[in-house]
């Protein structure tokens, strides 16, 4: 393939109807190889894709690239437009991508019926197929299992252009990725590198620029209170020229013997005040132009409550549909302080049986909080707009919450649209404010950012209370559940870890 670039010049871009820029003056040069985006989120990393793919017009600045481009968003609603073009060519290219995600032959025809993995597996496979000079892949091992994370990888590694990616996943991001640009309420940062080093560099850099600025702070008090004495002096001196009583000890301070040498120490005075000050004033512009991140308190409470109820769900053995097949499960239970973690390949039926399940809980749906795999453009606003109408006082304990799990207030609430990360941010704040009983969550950490997904966990492993978690992480599934849900070959069997410890409690 031939060489491809993306350069961004000073490229700056606002929402309409939002007052705040969703990104600013940024400049970056990429080439061929894959890029890893994080950040926040709401921080301007789908802005950049969309922007680097030609989906968004830059107000200011430019962006050049070569050829083709295209994005890959996050939520896969509606299948890419050139799908039928991918499925109806049979050329050795198509063939060898559809190996290696394992594409079925009928999946062009049942996108609706697909699992949200296989939409992302052919949703992929096609833009690559289409050989584009950029490649935006926005969160792209959101809903994939172990295997299908595998195989994406193996095909992005066949792409040879200018690929940007968004993700969450620090393990593939590390894989891929040659390049990392950092971004921060306050800009932007690129490193030649992945995302793992890219953090510890940015952190050493950070610790020096906090360093360089308390230096350049404590040199600043220095000369400015230097300036201020002079300038007492000064006005003291210009006292006594004005007329005011000097005294036997004036005199011999300023060593007084008659007009004209008076004057003369006066404009002396005057100067050294004026260059003492010039002096402060410029180590004062060094100091304020050394920026560095400050960090803010992290962490969030999810203050459950134990059911004095025997079981939140009891169901009997028996078999449900899934698409064409069948899922038989045994007697399922959930205890008043269970922590279940429900696993299975992408299609296995984990979303279709919690949707089975949530009819028969014996749980108020105020003691419950449930977060749905996928949010809806106008689930997102509507969360938004319910968050608006809150009294001032709650309005901030929610913004508190989701300033601490990594977002800015102020731009999610300037938003039209929050991104799917904002808006479970937004759900899981509206949720703290309950004192559940049963926590369900379809896939928590698809859309959010590594700091988020980490103070989750640690929310979870304090929380009270049941817990239902279907997630793809086993590291996150392993910190939080002390019971497993697997499917596999069409039937779910019920383990439990022999002895573990959460938040304290051996389970």
């Amino acid at each position: 393939m031939y060489q491809t670039y993306l350069r961004f010049s000073n490229v700056s871009y606002t929402y309409p109807g939002s007052n705040q820029e969703a990104v600013s003056a940024v400049s970056i040069n990429l080439d061929s190889g894959w890029t890893a985006f994080a950040g926040a989120n709401g921080c301007g990393k789908t802005t950049v894709l969309k922007l680097a793919t030609g989906l968004l017009t830059p107000d200011t600045g430019s962006i050049v690239s070569s050829a083709a481009r295209v994005y890959c968003p996050q939520r896969t609603d509606h299948s890419p437009e050139y799908l039928a073009e991918f499925l109806f060519d049979w050329s050795s290219d198509s063939i060898r991508l559809r190996d290696i995600l394992k594409i079925g032959d009928d999946w062009g025809t049942r996108w609706d019926t697909l699992s949200y993995g296989e939409r992302r597996r052919l949703q992929i496979a096609a833009a690559i197929w289409t050989r584009p000079a950029v490649l935006a892949l926005d969160e792209p091992f959101n809903h994939l299992d172990t295997d299908g994370r595998s195989l994406l990888i193996k095909s992005m590694r066949e792409y040879q252009g200018c690929g940007l990616l968004v993700s969450h996943d620090r393990h593939a991001m590390d894989l891929l990725c040659t390049s990392c640009v950092l971004f921060f309420r306050e800009g932007i940062q690129l490193y030649r590198t992945g995302y793992t080093l890219a953090m510890k560099a940015e952190r050493v850099r950070q610790t020096s620029l906090a360093g360089k600025r308390k230096r350049a702070g404590v040199k600043y008090m220095q000369l400015k209170r230097d300036a201020r004495r002079k300038m007492i002096q000064a006005r003291t001196v210009q006292a006594h020229l004005s007329g005011k009583r000097i005294s036997f000890k004036d005199i011999c301070k300023y060593n007084y013997d008659g007009p004209s040498q008076y004057t003369s120490r006066v404009q002396n005075a005057g100067r050294r005040s004026r260059e003492a000050t010039a002096r402060a004033d410029r180590a004062k512009e060094h100091m304020e132009s050394i920026k560095y991140r400050k960090t803010y308190g992290s962490g969030i409470e999810l203050f459950g409550e134990v059911s004095s109820r025997n079981y939140l769900l009891e169901m009997l053995p028996a078999e449900i549909r899934i698409g064409e097949a069948t899922l038989s499960y045994p007697h399922l239970e959930i205890q008043s302080e269970d922590r279940i973690a429900l696993t299975g390949g992408n299609g296995t039926g984990k979303t279709t049986l919690l949707t089975h399940l949530s009819s028969e809980l014996n749980c108020p749906p105020a003691k419950l909080i449930w977060i749905s795999q996928e949010i809806t453009a106008d689930e997102c606003s509507g969360y938004l707009s319910e968050v608006k109408k809150l009294s001032r006082e709650d309005l901030g304990r929610i913004m508190t919450i989701v300033r601490r799990l990594g977002s800015d207030p102020e731009r999610v609430l300037s938003s039209e649209v929050p991104s799917p990360g904002e808006a479970r941010k937004l759900l899981l704040a509206l949720g703290l404010s309950k004192t559940p009983w049963l926590v369900i969550m379809d896939e928590p950490t698809n859309h959010m950012d590594l700091p988020s997904v980490e103070c989750l966990e640690k929310a979870l492993n304090d929380y009270t209370g049941a817990l239902v978690l279907v997630s793809h992480d086993r590291e996150f599934l392993d910190n939080t559940t002390s019971i497993r849900w697997n499917i596999m070959d069409g039937k779910l069997s019920v383990t439990k870890k022999k002895s573990s410890v959460i938040s304290g409690r051996v389970c």
